[in-house]
């Protein structure tokens, strides 16, 4: 599902502590279809495969073109520390291996420090609160797994939604990366399925703001989908999405710098802090 990327901006921290996990129910067999897809690019981009990969497994899905472009982010992530043949990673990596992938980029500029950026997605419940009250739109968010923070679940009005996990990189780093399941309403179109977003940033040289670099991986179900989202209308409308969350992200910054956070009433002493640790960053 295309339009996710925006979430890796407006996650929010649970504020409870996290509740005992259900007990897990067997995980569904793989079709033949899935380990041919995830056995496939595994074998056919150099990494490393389980036994179950057999040749049969391992002889490439009708249609995919393993080249650098379809192999660049499987092996990204292998270079990060996923192994993929964790049975943890099934799911992603069989998500890179399936027949059909489209992949939206967009580069720009915010005008928000990399510092303050640090700050916001390493404190994403204040970034979540932010956005909300400069902008005027309803961020919503949570942690599923308490302090770890790798995991959640976020809302954007009512045309974003879904939950996520951080598979790579932290805000230190500059480049993360999120993998998971919602819902986008795209246009007319209302999408639903997994997605992948990585989000790479670094101060502009010119000293003012930063840039940035999204990219984002769809997994289209059929080849009516695939061609659907491959034109160009589909493609600015996603992109476009993409960015009036990251103008939310500069604006707020931005509203804060200039306007301070409004009455005391609004925050609480903890968010208080906070606000007063950012807009002491550079």
């Amino acid at each position: 599902m295309p339009g996710r990327a925006g979430l890796a901006l407006v996650l929010a921290l649970s504020s409870a502590p996290p509740s005992p996990a259900p007990t897990p129910s067997p995980a569904p067999t793989p079709s033949a279809t899935a380990r041919l897809e995830y056995c496939s690019l595994l074998r056919k981009c150099g990494l490393s495969a389980p036994r179950e990969c057999t040749e049969d497994l391992t002889r490439g899905v009708p249609g995919v073109d393993y080249d650098a472009e379809r192999c660049q982010t499987a092996r990204e992530l292998g270079q990060r520390g996923l192994d993929p043949a964790d049975p943890a990673s099934f799911r992603l990596f069989r998500f890179l291996g399936e027949r059909y992938q489209v992949v939206y980029r967009l580069e720009g500029g915010l005008a928000i420090s990399v510092a303050r950026l640090n700050y916001l997605l390493d404190d994403l419940p204040l970034a979540a609160a932010l956005l909300t009250h400069f902008q005027n739109t309803r961020y919503e968010a949570e942690y599923l797994d308490g302090p770890t923070r790798r995991r959640f679940k976020a809302r954007r009005g009512d045309n974003l939604d879904g939950e996520a996990t951080r598979v790579a990189g932290d805000p230190v780093g500059r480049d993360l990366v999120y993998f998971g399941r919602g819902s986008s309403k795209i246009g007319p179109w209302r999408m639903r399925g997994l997605g992948l977003v990585q989000v790479r940033y670094a101060a502009d040289p010119t000293g003012k703001g930063l840039r940035y670099d999204v990219r984002v991986v769809a997994a289209p179900i059929n080849a009516v989908v695939n061609l659907m989202m491959k034109t160009g209308l589909f493609r600015r409308i996603v992109l476009g999405h993409i960015r009036e969350i990251l103008d939310d992200v500069a604006e707020a910054g931005g509203k804060l710098e200039k306007e301070g956070p409004g009455p005391l009433g609004r925050w609480s002493a903890e968010e208080r802090e906070k606000i007063a640790v950012l807009l002491r960053l550079p």
